[in-house]
């Protein structure tokens, strides 16, 4: 009996050391994914979390109106934090079937009852983001 549970813990052990390692390598893999979003002229890079960690915009861009301009960058956003989260889901679904259960369940289990109901379309978001920089701009920015 003895040595049932031994051999038990060592497979336990070389289990616990497998997963530990796909862990790693698995999270290395999503800390160097960047998204793109490029709408004329503009470029938004961001990381796995949406942070942008890269922008570039051409000269003709910069003289488009301000508001025609931030409408560009939010939808170069927009487009760079999408392509970002599907590459993260595509090595999520790659990803030790042990680990990638887990963070899905993790990721069910974190979302507020607000992300749980239906998400918007671009449209309906591209609409709420005018009107949020419409009212703002009427109302001036306060810091």
């Amino acid at each position: 009996m003895t040595t049932d549970i031994q051999e038990w813990e060592r497979q336990l052990q070389r289990e616990l050391t497998e997963i530990r390692s796909n862990s790693q390598q698995l999270a290395a893999a999503i800390a160097v994914v960047r998204g793109h979003g490029e709408v004329r002229g503009v470029l938004v890079e961001v990381d796995a979390d949406g942070e942008i960690t890269d922008l570039q915009i051409a000269p003709g861009a910069m003289r488009s109106p301000g508001s025609q301009l931030a409408a560009v960058l939010r939808d170069c956003h927009r487009k760079a934090r999408a392509d970002a989260k599907a590459k993260v889901k595509h090595l999520v679904n790659k990803a030790d079937p042990r680990i990638r259960d887990q963070l899905q369940r993790l990721g069910s289990e974190q979302k507020t009852p607000d992300e749980r109901r239906e998400q918007k379309s671009e449209a309906e978001i591209q609409d709420a983001d005018d009107a949020y920089f419409e009212r703002m701009n009427q109302q001036g920015w306060r810091t």
